[in-house]
């Protein structure tokens, strides 16, 4: 028996002296990419349609976040928090009202380590970078931005946790030099991503960091396989991007990364993506707050190598923040409260109500196309208004519409356009989109009949505005977005109209339909025939 339990303390001591040599440590990484602003509670129409369950948001990843975080101080695990860019948006009030301030109040709540920017949030905050940049208490990382005055972003930030030394720098796609917003860039240059991220590699590894992690606006793409094997095409070739990169790209050319967080891109992730050559795990979330990214690290800190992942989910790296499961923090949920109340922000304010489901429709008619395509007439008091049906992405039981439920069937601030056309013109652009296999536009004001199987740019056989023939001779004011408006969308012929011909608003098209559903609530939104197909 003596001899047993010697054996058994030998064994003890020396596995504990091999645990002494190489000791691991936990890492609990979460990230955040592409919130949009998304930081309360928000309905999982995703999930069900007529009945969605509810998702909790910010509160619930602070729950989350908060029981991590008492686990990890009693065993001596490390947690970290980053997010990859496009936390702010545009068509958020919380955001227009506060200037952006509200959501980097959040993220100093929330206890986030850094953040890089992203493309739409050079879109909201380009001029008050400085500003937002003072009021965070984590710093906005990104090392291929440069600005001819003080630079409100830092190429990379190191800091040290339970013995490790950890760096962490973030990168910017130049894309964001395409954005329409010019102003918002004055002052700004945006250097090609590949040869600013190497420095900053270089410059992490000569300060002898135990970890590298990028944050990088830069986008997974939706299908990894797919792009992997053109990617190793481009290397056949010996091709290689130092610009407009993804991050697949940028963990592929670029050793030394451990970890990246990419944003930009709102397809998620439930396991990484690892580069075969240089082993970077790259992580990505799905987009406005419906999930939080979760993983844990086990790190060995001898070697400097991450060994192994986990992850807190049977399913992966991704936790949907269901209120079922987790429910809000109560503190955290009263601090986006305030917010809301602060900045006059309320997503959840009823604007009307519906009697008819509201569907898109990708072809034809249908009711939430009539309805947005009549909303755009009516504010602009056109002779005729259309525009794609893309701009609608989710439709709308019967029931109350609440502000929320249009932000995120209409997520694209495009503003609301009139354009003086000749009839001639207006008939050619109709016939552009049902050319080839595409199905029209949502239009209101007339009626089109159109036969798919005659020759593209014949197939419209009846255009009527306000039941009359077109007349070809015609000056019309005809509504539309934005967007078609440059030419996008197959609209060619309106790009090259002289700018006389333009009358812009100050409305965007989610403005005017909003402003619908209040004036005519409660709404029996149905079909009526403008769009015929023989």
């Amino acid at each position: 028996m003596l001899k047993k339990i010697k054996i058994s303390l030998l064994l003890i001591f020396l596995l504990g002296g091999l645990l002494q040599a190489q000791p691991v440590k936990k890492i609990y990484l979460f990230f955040t990419n592409d919130l949009h602003a998304r930081i309360g509670r928000q309905k999982a129409r995703f999930l069900n349609p007529n009945f969605p369950p509810m998702i909790g948001g910010g509160a619930s990843a602070a729950t989350i976040i908060k029981s991590v975080k008492q686990r990890a101080a009693k065993n001596g695990d490390l947690v970290l928090f980053f997010d990859g860019g496009d936390f702010l948006s545009k068509t958020s009030d919380l955001v227009k009202n506060s200037g952006g301030k509200a959501i980097i109040e959040y993220m100093n709540q929330m206890g986030y380590l850094a953040a890089v920017p992203g493309v739409e949030d050079f879109e909201v905050a380009g001029q008050k970078w400085n500003e937002l940049a003072s009021l965070a208490q984590f710093p906005l990382l990104a090392c291929n931005v440069q600005s001819n005055s003080t630079n409100p972003f830092k190429p990379y930030f190191i800091f040290e946790q339970n013995g490790l030394k950890i760096g962490v720098f973030g990168v910017l796609s130049q894309v964001v030099e395409t954005i329409d917003e010019t102003e918002q860039l004055q002052g700004f240059r945006f250097l090609p991503e590949l040869e600013a991220a190497q420095k900053a590699v270089t410059q992490l590894k000569q300060q002898n960091c135990d970890l590298i992690i990028a944050l990088a606006h830069l986008g997974l793409p939706y299908d990894a396989e797919e792009d992997y094997q053109l990617l190793k095409e481009q290397d056949r070739q010996q091709i290689q991007k130092v610009s407009f990169l993804t991050s697949m790209e940028l963990a592929h050319y670029l050793p030394g990364i451990d970890v990246l967080i990419s944003g930009r891109l709102h397809s998620g992730y439930d396991h990484p993506w690892e580069d075969p050559l240089n082993h970077t795990l790259c992580f990505q979330n799905y987009a406005r707050g419906s999930n939080l990214g979760a993983v844990v690290l086990h790190f060995d800190v001898k070697n400097k190598a991450i060994v192994k992942y986990d992850y807190l989910s049977e399913e992966g790296a991704m936790l949907l923040l269901s209120e079922d499961e987790f429910w809000p923090d109560q503190q955290m949920a009263a601090f986006i409260d305030s917010l809301q109340t602060a900045y006059h922000a309320d997503p959840d304010s009823i604007l009307g109500y519906t009697l008819t489901s509201l569907v898109r429709s990708s072809q034809g008619e249908a009711p939430f196309n009539n309805l947005m395509a009549d909303a755009m007439l009516e504010a602009s008091r056109a002779d005729f208004a259309f525009n794609s049906y893309n701009s609608l992405r989710q439709n709308i039981p019967i029931g109350q519409i609440t502000k929320m439920d249009i932000l995120d069937a209409l997520p694209f601030a495009n503003q609301l356009v009139v354009v003086k056309v000749r009839g001639k013109m207006l008939k050619d652009l109709l016939e552009r989109s049902v050319q080839g296999s595409f199905m029209g536009v949502a239009i209101a004001g007339g009626k089109v009949v159109y036969d798919p199987k005659r020759p593209n740019g014949q197939r419209i056989t009846q255009f009527l505005i306000k039941d009359q023939p077109i007349d070809e001779q015609k000056m019309y004011r005809v509504a539309t977005s934005y967007y078609l408006a440059e030419g996008n969308g197959g609209m060619i012929p309106l790009s090259f109209l002289p700018d006389d011909r333009f009358e812009w608003t100050s409305l965007t098209v989610r403005d005017v339909v909003i402003n619908f559903i209040k004036k005519h609530s409660p709404l029996k939104i149905s079909t009526d025939g403008r769009w015929v197909r023989k």
